[in-house]
Parts: C-alpha cells; structure tokens; sequence
C-alpha cells in the first residue's frame, strides 16, 4: 500500500484539524497514521519510503530518531535509501523537510506569510483555507517548454519542490526557510577514475546484485516491467536470480510496427521464463486513460509515454501484485549519451567563427523564405540552432535542443513582457574534469529523467496503490558508475557498454543487440480520431476566453494547423491540450 507525507505549520490556531486524520504536536499537524508519523522524546518524524543501510529488523522512527540525535541534520548524508522525510524538533524549534538524492519521489512544500504546508501531492493542500491554486507563469513557461515543470518550480505560486539531494529547513521562530544541498552528482565525477575493464564489471555486477536484493526484503508480492531494451532486461533477469520464484513481467505492444518492441519483449520473457503479460494499447485505451491523466499527474505534464505508463500500472495492480521493479534511470546511469559527440564539437568549435556564424542566421528570418516552407518547424529548429551556437557549455546546448516552445512563442502565447526563469539547467555546474559524456547524461539526470521520467513513474504507480521500485538508480552504483570513464561507458561506439556486458551474461545477445525503436506512441492519430472531441471540447474560443491564460488567435492557429494536415504541431497541440485537461480538473476542486 502506499503512502504520502503531508502536514501543516497553523501560526494563526484558526484550523479546525483535531480529528482522527491528524495527529497534532504544537503548530504542527501531521498526517496521523502510525506507519508514516511518530514523537520520540522532543522530535517528531514522518516519514515514506525505504532505508535499505538500517539494522534488518530496526524500527525505522527509532533508527531515524537515534541517527539525527547522534548526528543532527548531518545524518542524512549517509543514509542510502528512497525517502522523504519531515523532521520536527521542538526544542530547536525546526522542522527539516528532506528529499533523497536522485529525487525519486514528489515532495512540495507552499510557505507563505504564516502558512506552512508540506507533503507529497498538491491535490492534499487544496482542503487547507490558506492554500492558494494561483498559477505560476515562471512554472507555466517551464512546463511549455519541456512538456514538464523543472525542480523548484511548482504550478502554483508559493509552492515549491524539494529539489533532489536537498533540504529544507524551517524555522518556526523566525517563518523563515532556506535551502541546503547534501548531495549533488557533479561532485562525483571530480573522482579518480576507474580503468580496468574487468574490474569494472565485476564491481557493477556485485552492486547490481545488491541493488536487487536490499529492494526485494520488503517485497513479497512483486512484478517487473519488461520493455524488450536493457534496462528492463538486466532488472528481470537479476530479479528471476534472487528471488528464487517464478516472476512476473508486463509489457506494453503498439499495433504500429514501428515503434512496437512488445515482441521482442516476449523472447526475452520466454528465455527467462517468466509469466508473461502483455497488452497491446489501443484507442480505447487512450480514449478511457487521456481524460484521467490530469487526475494521476498533479501538475500538467505533457509526456506523451504517461498513456502506456498509466496503462501498465493499472494492469499490474490490477493482476494482484503492489510493488512494480522498473529500469529508470539505465539511459543516465550507464550512458545512451545520444549525439554527445556532435554537442563536444559544436561546444569545441573556434568560438569567433562560431560568434560569426550566429550572427549570421540572426539575420534571416525563416518564415519568410518561400522555399523552407516545404520543411517541417523551420522556424522552432532556426531558434535552437542560434541557442547552441551560443550555448556555453553542454547543460545551456541541451537546454536549447529540447525545447517544445521557443522563448518567443511563449511570450507571444502567455502574453508576457519577460519570460526568463532560472532552472535546474542553469545550477548545472560540472567540474573541468567531467568528461562530456558524463556531462550530457549527468543534465539528463538533473532534468528530464527528475522530473520527466520519475515524475511519470512515480505518478502513474501513486495512482494505483503500487510501490515501485527502480535498482538502476541505486546510490551506490550512481556513484561507481560517475568513476567510470567515458572510454568504458561508450566503447567502439557502443553505448551503455558496461551495462551490456553484464546483460549478456543472462540473456543471449541475439535477443538484446538489435536497433532501438526510439519511444512513440501515436498520439498525432489519436489526436485525429477518438480524441478530437475532446480536444475541441479543451480548446476552442470559449473556453480560452475564460481561462484568459493564452493568446486564443495563437492556440486557435496551432490547432487548426495541426487539423489542416501539418504533423509538426503536434506537440504543441498535445501540450496544451493536456494543460487544458488539467485546468479544468483544478477548476472542480
């Protein structure tokens, strides 16, 4: 079953929350469950997670209690686990929110004037008088940027997330907060690297095995999602080892050839010998499972994968298991690195001609040559070609490649002066030492797969009462692997090579070592079909003249061009659609 952390700071003694839901200590309510919440002594401690480096059969308030005492906040720096905590001490009159390193699990928190509330879904603040559902146009730019909201930035405004690897601490004294970072993945790649080939194998499959088997002493009823890719595949076959029981897998098939692994999937299950559940998504699907996303998802989020995800964790569920093992995490951790080599050439590239170059295409304007007309986003692939000339580093060239609204757009569309906002992006602070494919894969750590990747995850299995569980971000093998050098990680061309090796080991290489796909789910002929009601429904002059968020002439063009038969829209369509979807789910609350 899972739970969630949630509570407030009342300074005023007006809220009305003495009942069984709450347990109260001071100014302070805490969600009152005995699972998630205890006071020992003068502290109090809510909790949600897993510590896999305490005692086996210790009481984890007490464990947790006894650690802080001995070492105050300092503690967290050597636990090793998936947690949020809250930690109130009376006598100091602090209250510590805390969030792991890899951030695998949401925590918010709203502090204004004397409010103070904290927990794991938004949708828990919305029955507290004082919360405020203003949303954020910093936030807003960001989630039409990438299709999600960067860390600290929450939809509304006073709301921030607890950035991975960070703190915050409250004081009650003062109703002031500030933040503080314990961990931090650049730091790791300032360490001495490891160049025997044997070794490194040996060391990561030792830490994988562990990976699994500290994940697997409090799961009893357990699945495993199996893709067809490596990721996946090492987490099954680890799993099937040590769990010493026939194991379930679940894959999701798409009916387009394409962009469908589901077969390959089934090979592997049927090497591993596995209980194989498959499911091949289909417009049913999308039409029952798109409405809802705006209820699995606090925040909007346009990741068009959460459809399948959502999908998967509902069939999991639905067939008996609680506790879902992914692979997240496998394309940062053991390095895809996707065209890091043309980003190092660009970055390395004589920075006058580069200077000159860009001031250059600063001249043109795309839209009005005739004869690009013919080529799909001209204007948008114009706009990033001019941001990574003058990015200045690699976190600045992704930031610029991944965009799905350009600056301009965005002004033009939330009717902004200004529409600069700094990001995890912009924190991004790699040592001279890092190499560059650890710097493409540490901002994709940083940034989509933390709030992207692990956001879907965690939302879609929040959702139906699933744990999940994902070894491939172990802390321990996050750090082996930030040692590992890029010869190693990337060898004769080769991605992911460690992670491969081990693989191999398990599953014959006929079945794994084959092109990837490349995610898709045809949304685009969704769009066109069973969901074009809907759409029109969300997105047509009426309601944007009520919503008054956006320059309706702007949206209204976007969608009738997308409609008129130009496929390069639909991205834009798609994010403002489920944007749509998700106002009108906050309006109702």
């Amino acid at each position: 079953m899972t739970n969630s952390i949630f509570g407030l700071v009342d300074f005023d003694k007006t809220l009305k929350l003495q009942d069984a839901n709450f347990y109260k200590e001071d100014n302070l309510f805490f969600k009152n469950d005995k699972n998630q919440t205890k006071n020992i002594n003068t502290i109090t401690i809510s909790f949600y997670g897993s510590i896999y480096n305490k005692p086996k059969n210790a009481d984890i308030f007490e464990f947790i209690y006894e650690k802080y005492k001995d070492n105050g906040i300092k503690f967290i720096e050597n636990l090793d686990g998936v947690f949020s905590i809250v930690i109130y001490d009376r006598q100091k009159e602090l209250l510590y929110i805390i969030k792991d390193r890899a951030g695998l699990q949401s925590l918010y928190f709203y502090a204004k004037k004397n409010s103070l509330i904290f927990g794991s879904r938004l949708k828990d603040f919305y029955n507290i008088p004082s919360f405020t559902k203003k949303i954020d146009k910093k936030a807003l730019s960001s989630y039409l940027t990438y299709g999600y909201i960067l860390q600290p930035l929450s939809i509304f405004e006073d709301t921030k997330k607890v950035k991975a690897g960070h703190f915050i601490e409250y004081d009650l004294k003062t109703k002031v907060y500030k933040e503080q970072k314990y961990w931090s993945l650049e730091s790791c790649y300032k360490e001495k690297k490891i160049l025997d080939e044997k070794e490194t194998i040996k060391k990561v499959t030792t830490i994988l095995e562990k990976s699994i088997s500290k994940r697997l002493l409090n799961s009893k009823n357990f699945a495993s999602s199996l893709s067809g890719g490596y990721d996946s595949s090492v987490v099954a076959a680890l799993l099937k080892e040590q769990s010493g029981k026939k194991l379930d897998t679940f894959t999701i098939g798409f009916d387009d050839k394409n962009i469908n692994e589901a077969h390959h999937a089934k090979k592997i299950a049927s090497h591993l010998q596995t209980n194989h559940h498959e499911h091949y998504f289909s417009i049913k699907d999308a039409r029952e499972i798109v409405p809802k996303l705006c209820k699995v998802y606090d925040e909007p989020f346009a990741d068009y994968g959460a459809t399948p995800t959502v999908l998967m964790a509902n069939l999991v569920r639905e067939n008996g298991f609680d506790t879902l093992f992914v692979g997240d995490g496998g394309d940062e951790v053991f390095a895809t690195a996707d065209d890091t080599s043309k980003l190092e050439k660009i970055l390395n590239f004589p920075k006058p001609i580069k200077l000159t170059f860009h001031k250059l295409l600063e001249f043109i304007n795309p839209s009005r040559i005739s004869h690009l007309n013919k080529y799909q986003n001209i204007p948008t692939k114009h706009y990033k070609l001019l941001q990574i000339l003058k990015a200045p580093n690699i976190p600045q060239m992704i930031k610029a490649r991944n965009v799905i609204f350009d600056k301009p757009q965005i002004k033009k569309l939330l009717k902004l002066q200004d529409v600069n906002f700094a990001s995890t992006f912009d924190d991004i602070d790699f040592p001279p030492v890092a190499q560059a494919v650890d710097q493409v894969i540490g901002t994709y750590f940083k940034t989509s797969m933390a709030d992207a990747e692990l956001v879907k995850s965690f939302g879609a299995t929040f959702a139906s009462n699933l744990d999940i569980k994902e070894p491939l971000l172990d802390l321990h093998l996050i750090e082996f692997m930030a040692k590992v050098p890029q010869s190693l990680k990337i060898k004769n061309d080769e991605k992911k090579y460690i992670l491969k090796q081990i693989a191999h080991k398990y599953i014959p290489k006929n079945l794994l070592n084959r092109p990837k796909c490349g995610f898709d789910i045809p949304f685009s002929f969704w769009l066109k079909g069973e969901l074009k009601e809907l759409l029109f429904e969300q997105i047509n002059e009426l309601r944007l003249l009520d919503d008054d968020i956006f320059d309706i002439k702007l949206v209204l063009e976007i969608r009738d061009m997308f409609y008129s038969g130009k496929d390069e829209y639909k991205y834009k369509l798609w994010t403002i659609f489920v944007f749509q979807l998700w106002l009108e789910e906050i309006k109702k609350n």
